[in-house]
């Protein structure tokens, strides 16, 4: 084969290696599972990463382009499935940065290097938590 070739193959194989590990990164650790409803009331999973702080349990996006969150946007209202329990939640997202501080560190020291490698897919310095407050969903007396 011609070395052309063979560079374009390394390349492909490292950006498919690089994804895999990413991948496999963020599978590693506590995943939860969210449902998001888009305009038409679909719905819509997502496995993510979750950490406790100050009586909350909190999600973070790596930037705010992710489908997850852009429905959040629209409709905060969600599905929150953890150790087998699924509870109706609203999504918060939290600006202040002294928060994003605070989450970042606790991701950090949950998940370790995995927190770092998918960091490496994304744009750190846009990381935005999202609070999920419980919802009360008993009937009106």
């Amino acid at each position: 084969m011609r070395p052309i070739v063979w560079g374009a193959l390394a390349i492909v194989a490292a950006i498919v290696g690089f994804y895999g590990v990413v991948i496999g990164a963020s599978e590693s650790g506590e995943v939860v599972v969210i449902t998001t409803y888009d305009a038409g009331n679909t719905p819509h999973e997502t496995r993510l990463w979750v950490v406790d702080h100050d009586g909350a349990e909190w999600l973070r996006t790596g930037h705010d382009k992710k489908g997850w969150y852009l429905r959040i946007g629209q409709n905060p209202r969600v599905e929150y499935s953890r150790n087998g329990k699924t509870s109706t939640r609203r999504a918060v997202p939290v600006t202040d940065p002294d928060v994003i501080e605070v989450i970042n560190k606790k991701y950090a020291e949950k998940y370790g290097s995995a927190d770092w490698i998918v960091a490496l897919s994304g744009d750190a310095a846009a990381r935005i938590p999202v609070r999920l407050d419980l919802l009360d969903t008993s009937p009106a007396t």
